[in-house]
């Protein structure tokens, strides 16, 4: 049967209906949410474990992420975009991505006996905390890898919302730790893993709606799949190293004390990127429903209105973080506001990258983020290695923001070829973007005075 064959039987793409503003807001303000419970529990953890043992829990989630993400093949986000081609149907692509995420999590569960047995430590991580790692990592798999098909559903609710369980659950957890028998590396390791259990649970309750949990493989659409999501995984993997290998050298020539206080000032920074994010999640799926030249021309207001969005962002963290870092987390963390300082201007570069990276690859160009990774990845080796023993935690964020700027650099690039659009309709806040704004604005100032007026009347009747 030929492809369009296919497409005829398969229905016109919900994530073609997705609105990408009011969707890219709800997103931000769950990461908002989201950020405001972490960072409220990550004071009590850095107040009750220190330094050392912040860095020691940091590692752990950070290992469980890096060991979850790195075999996945992006199988999710190649069925994404040929649920939005019409190429295949929702059940035959999902099969093939929980297939494959059963492989990965049994492999890690796998694992656990052997690292027990070994006895071997790992950047200061005991046997027992790189097996919670390993476990989370399983979950972390197969929950994460059926979320992401919530979003081409058109159910952003249930997809944001899902994203909220594992801070509240972890806050909770900590709050009763602390109450009950005090806080421990193990028992904040412990509660951690309950929280992503407890994702996956929810995760496949919701999804069980739209889709059978059963691990068939369609080899045809496995093929295509593998095809789009390798040459996108491969570039995201060297995103990844790019993004967090610095932690893991940290760890190897400061320690884990360092690893803590670089932590919450790389957290801190990060903060700019949550509006590219959201914004760069939602475009993928609405983008890969529409033809070439509406996702560009999209993308491009979308990018250069959310620059201006993450520079307002990060003006007002520079205005308070600075300050509020060693007021919040105490004394000892200090060296954390030179990190936050160096790494506040990456939001903007990482706009660059999330927006219009998500744009080429709905276009059918995934490889756009490994062209990224295979020119930024060998800065952040070469200039942690060389910065690190020299100026510490400070050479590591000069090292991410040189990368980060050669990745932008490339993406950049690679739009502009494609889309044959001028530099300055990418990234410059012009006057339509201006009356866009005031317009909108307006509208909702009316919509409110309409909802008041309308209360007004129904208490007089």
């Amino acid at each position: 049967m030929t492809v369009s064959a296919v497409a005829e039987r398969v229905e016109e793409a919900p994530a073609a209906k997705l609105e990408l503003t009011s969707t890219a807001a709800l997103l931000f303000g769950a990461n908002a949410l989201q950020y405001v419970i972490i960072g409220i529990t990550g004071v009590i953890l850095a107040r009750g474990l220190g330094p050392d043992g912040r860095g020691v829990y940091g590692l752990i989630n950070e290992m469980a992420l890096v060991v979850a993400a790195f075999p996945g093949a992006a199988l999710e986000l190649a069925g994404i975009y040929m649920i939005g081609q019409r190429r295949y149907s929702l059940q035959t692509v999902f099969s093939n991505s929980f297939s494959w995420a059963l492989v990965v999590a049994g492999i890690c569960l796998l694992l656990i006996p052997v690292i027990l047995l070994s006895g071997q430590t790992v950047f200061g991580m005991s046997t027992l905390e790189i097996s919670i790692a390993l476990t989370g990592a399983a979950m972390i798999t197969i929950g994460d890898g059926s979320r992401e098909y919530l979003l081409p559903l058109n159910r952003p609710l249930a997809y944001t919302g899902l994203t909220l369980i594992p801070p509240i659950l972890r806050f909770a957890g900590v709050l009763v730790v602390v109450l009950a028998v005090g806080l421990t590396v193990d028992r904040v390791a412990a509660i951690w893993l309950i929280s992503f259990a407890a994702l996956l649970l929810f995760t496949m309750a919701i999804m069980g709606r739209h889709v059978h949990f059963r691990p068939s493989v369609n080899w045809k659409a496995m093929r295509a799949q593998v095809s789009f999501g390798s040459r996108s995984h491969f570039g995201w993997i060297l995103q990844a190293l790019n993004h967090r290998l610095d932690v893991f050298m940290i760890a190897a020539m400061v320690g884990t004390g360092g690893v803590g206080h670089y932590l919450v000032g790389v957290n801190l920074a990060e903060l700019t990127w949550w509006v590219p994010l959201a914004l760069g999640t939602v475009l993928f799926p609405k983008a890969s429903a529409m033809d070439s030249e509406s996702n560009f021309e999209m993308s491009a207001v979308a990018c250069r209105r959310t620059l201006v969005v993450t520079m307002l962002a990060g003006l007002g963290l520079l205005a308070v973080a600075p300050t509020a870092i060693p007021l919040v987390y105490g004394g000892n963390f200090v060296p954390s506001v030179t990190v936050f300082l160096i790494l506040l201007p990456s939001g903007l570069l990482y706009t660059i990258h999330k927006v219009l990276g998500s744009s080429l690859s709905a276009h059918g160009m995934p490889q756009a983020t490994l062209f990224a990774g295979l020119a930024s990845l060998p800065l952040t080796v070469g200039l942690n290695v060389l910065m690190i023993p020299r100026w510490g935690i400070t050479g590591a964020a000069i090292a991410s923001d040189i990368a980060y700027a050669v990745n932008a650099a490339v993406i950049l690039v690679l739009f502009v070829r494609a889309s044959k659009l001028p530099l300055r309709k990418i990234l410059l806040f012009n006057g339509s973007d201006f009356r866009a704004a005031r317009d909108n604005l307006q509208s909702k100032v009316l919509d409110r005075l309409r909802k008041g007026d309308g209360r007004k009347e129904e208490d007089l009747s």
